[in-house]
């Protein structure tokens, strides 16, 4: 998915305030880095109160997350920026995620039950951030695939084939990948579902995520009539069933109301 950065930073504010941006669930900074935090100037601390941010040094549209540590899930926290005009600041109680559209130095202020504003000086070089993802790989356990078929057929060049789209029943990162072989072999049909590779950080939210598994470069231009076994692996479980196929209906053999799924079971030609 290739989207541009300012399209990136528009869909992390949605989810953030969507999901709070799963982040905010764990320490904004390390223990380590917190007490590194406490000897700069760049703290700002007050009645058991400390503001801290993980980053004091940013670039343009690199997102920063701020805590104001101490403060109650109760408190009414008022969160500022100044100057203002130049930042996107989103808030969730005492925890906060901004970044700057231009280059400068910054004032995010934090007061809380109204008062006397804590204050930390973030400065923004001029220099654009582009993200750089990891992927990890993430297991489908638990999860459950559903198989929805689909027959193509184009007599212009005398071609039909069968295609799957697969989706998840577990949520993953939007962009994820689902990984999986497929095959076709002496009219057999198989599918083996590996996993899913997520990229880290995850910018836009999680969702089911789908493919679309087909077989056509390892089939001749048409589907004859007949009877094709299928096989479908998930989580060490190997689902077996069978595909019949007439010359105006395509009907699945299969026996499950768990693991995996196909819907619908029959569909025309």
């Amino acid at each position: 998915m290739k989207n541009s950065l300012y399209g990136l930073i528009t869909l992390l504010m949605v989810i953030f305030i969507i999901s709070a941006c799963n982040k905010f669930a764990d320490p904004l900074v390390s223990t380590s880095t917190q007490s590194a935090v406490a000897k700069s100037t760049a703290l700002a601390s007050g009645n058991g109160l400390q503001l801290l941010a993980s980053k004091y040094k940013v670039k343009i549209n690199e997102p920063d997350t701020l805590l104001l540590s101490g403060a109650k899930s109760t408190d009414s926290i008022r969160w500022s920026v100044s100057p203002a005009g130049f930042d996107s600041l989103i808030t969730q109680k005492n925890k906060a995620l901004v970044f700057f559209k231009k280059a400068g130095t910054y004032q995010v202020k934090a007061a809380d039950n109204g008062g006397t504003p804590l204050v930390v000086s973030i400065t923004v070089i001029d220099s654009v951030y582009h993200p750089q993802p990891q992927y990890t790989t993430t297991p489908l356990t638990g999860d459950q695939i559903t198989l929805v078929p689909h027959f193509y057929s184009n007599p212009a060049v005398d071609s039909s084939y069968l295609t799957f789209v697969a989706q998840t029943h577990n949520v993953y990162c939007g962009t994820s990948k689902l990984n999986l072989t497929d095959s076709l072999v002496n009219n057999t049909y198989a599918i083996d579902f590996l996993n899913v590779i997520q990229p880290t950080p995850c910018v836009i939210g999680s969702s089911p995520i789908g493919t679309v598994i087909n077989f056509t470069q390892k089939i001749p231009g048409n589907l004859p009539n007949g009877t094709y076994p299928l096989s479908v692996t998930l989580n060490g479980t190997t689902y077996t069933g069978s595909i019949v196929a007439t010359s105006t209906i395509i009907t699945f053999k299969w026996n499950y109301n768990s693991g995996v799924l196909i819907s619908p079971k029959q569909i025309n030609r």
